[in-house]
C-alpha cells in the first residue's frame, strides 16, 4: 500500500492520458491513477510484467470511500473497464494521433478482495514507461471532490512549465466531461463547473499553484479558454496587486456611482463617443448614441484594468465639432423645397451620409461640407460648407 503518511506521491503520468475524454467518474479516475501508480512501481522492479495486483481496501481506505463499499468499488472498476476513451485531444504527444480510442484497463478480476487487471496492449508501453508526462500528486488528487477538477488539475501539471495552449470551447468540454449540449449557457457552464474547480484547485494546500483563466472570443461568440498557472510563491503578491486593485475600483465606483465617467477609450476598440458610466448599484456600462447597456462581466474587468493601468482616461475628452456630427447627425434627414418657374412645389428628402472639414476657410470656427444621399440612392457631396451652427439649425426630418 502507498504512504498515506505523505503530502506527494508523484507518478508520471503519459500526456495522452491526461488529454483524454473524461467520461470517468471522480472515483474511476482517482481509482486509475492509484492503479497505475502501482503498476509502475511494480513495471520499475520487473518490465515484463504485464498483471498487475491491488487490494480493495487500499483504494477504499486511501481515498476514504468507505472500507466497506466493495461492491461500490467493483461496479466503478467494471465501468471504467467498459468505458473507451479519446487520447490525446490536445495533440501535445504528436506520434499517439493515429492510435485512436481505447478503454483504460484491458480487464480485471475481483476475488476476495484482491483485483487483478491489466492495460490495452497497444498503450501499455506508453503508459508504464512514458516519454511525455505531467507529474501528478495522487495526494493532491485524493482532496478534490469534483471530477472537473481532476481533470482541469491534471491538465495544469501537464503544462506545467509551460503556457497551457488556448483551447477551443468544445474540446475542453470533451476533456473535462460533459456531454454535448450540457451546460450550455456560457454563465451555468462557468458557474458549475469552472469555478467550481478553480475553487477547489486553489484552495488545495497539496497543489503548489493557483490557477485563473480566461474567456476568449472569436467575433462576438466564446470560441476559446485560457487558462494560467501561479506558483504558489506568487499568490501573496498577486493577492495584494488584487487588493489595490478592487480598493481603487471601489473608490471610483463611490465617486462616480449614477454618473458619467470617461470616453476616448479608442486603444479598445471603442468610439470616441462611447461614454462609460457606472449605475446606482455599481456596475459598468456604456453609453452609445444615447442607448445604455450595462457590459458583460468580462467586458467590464478589462475596461476596470485598462483605467487602473491609464488613470489619464478617468475624464471626459471634449467632443470636437466632427465627432458630434458624425455621432447625432450622421443618416439624419433633411426636407428641401424646390419651387419650379411655374410656382410648383417640391419637397426632396436628403440623408447626410458623411462630414469633411473645408480647408479654405481656416478660422475659430470650422466648416464642414455635407456628403448627401439623394433618393435615388446617388452620392453627393455639397458644393458649398456650412459652419456647425448651421448644420444643427437646419430642417431635419
Amino acid at each position: 500500500m502507498l504512504s498515506m503518511n505523505t503530502n506527494e506521491i508523484i507518478i508520471d503520468k503519459h500526456s495522452s492520458s491526461i488529454q483524454i475524454s473524461n467520461k470517468i467518474t471522480a472515483v474511476q479516475r482517482k481509482s486509475y491513477n492509484y492503479m497505475l501508480k502501482i503498476a509502475k512501481n511494480e513495471f520499475q522492479r520487473n518490465s515484463n510484467v504485464r498483471k498487475f495486483r491491488v487490494t480493495a481496501d487500499e483504494l477504499l481506505i486511501f481515498f476514504g470511500i468507505g472500507s466497506e463499499n466493495y461492491s461500490f468499488l467493483k461496479t466503478e472498476l467494471s465501468i471504467l473497464h467498459k468505458t473507451s476513451v479519446t487520447y490525446n485531444l490536445l495533440g501535445k504527444n504528436k506520434r499517439s494521433k493515429e492510435w485512436g480510442s481505447f478503454s483504460l484497463i484491458a480487464g480485471f478480476t475481483y476475488k476476495k478482495g484482491i483485483i487483478e487487471y491489466s492495460f490495452p496492449h497497444q498503450i501499455e508501453e506508453m503508459i508504464l514507461n512514458p516519454k511525455i508526462f505531467g507529474k501528478i500528486n495522487l495526494v493532491a488528487i485524493k482532496g478534490l471532490r469534483s471530477r472537473y477538477s481532476i481533470a482541469l488539475y491534471e491538465l495544469a501539471e501537464d503544462y506545467i512549465n509551460v503556457q497551457i495552449p488556448k483551447i477551443a470551447l468544445e474540446i475542453f468540454k470533451e476533456l473535462i466531461g460533459l456531454e454535448k449540449g450540457q451546460y450550455s449557457s456560457i454563465k451555468d457552464f462557468r458557474k458549475r463547473v469552472i469555478d467550481v474547480a478553480i475553487d477547489e484547485i486553489n484552495q488545495s494546500d497539496n497543489i503548489s499553484f493557483t490557477l485563473s483563466y480566461e474567456l476568449i472570443k472569436t467575433g462576438r461568440k466564446i470560441t476559446h479558454i485560457k487558462f494560467t498557472t501561479h506558483k504558489k510563491e506568487d499568490v501573496l503578491q498577486l493577492k495584494d496587486r488584487q487588493k489595490k486593485f478592487y480598493g481603487w475600483k471601489s473608490h471610483l465606483i463611490e465617486r462616480y456611482k449614477n454618473q458619467t465617467l470617461c470616453n476616448n477609450l479608442r486603444e479598445l476598440g471603442y468610439l470616441k463617443w462611447t461614454f462609460f458610466y457606472i449605475d446606482e448599484e455599481g456596475l459598468l456600462g456604456k453609453i452609445v448614441n444615447e442607448s445604455k447597456t450595462i457590459l458583460e462581466k468580462e467586458e467590464a474587468l478589462k475596461v476596470w484594468e485598462y483605467l487602473y493601468q491609464n488613470p489619464s482616461k478617468i475624464r471626459i475628452e471634449p467632443l470636437t465639432q466632427y465627432d458630434i456630427l458624425m455621432k447625432d447627425f450622421k443618416d439624419r434627414k433633411i426636407e428641401q423645397v424646390v419651387v419650379t418657374a411655374l410656382g410648383t412645389k417640391t419637397v426632396i428628402i436628403h440623408k447626410f451620409i458623411d462630414f469633411k472639414i473645408d480647408p479654405d476657410k481656416e478660422g475659430d470656427f470650422d466648416y464642414f461640407f455635407i456628403e448627401i444621399e439623394q433618393e435615388d440612392g446617388n452620392k453627393i457631396w455639397s458644393q458649398e460648407s456650412f459652419s456647425f451652427d448651421d448644420i444643427v439649425g437646419m430642417n431635419f426630418v
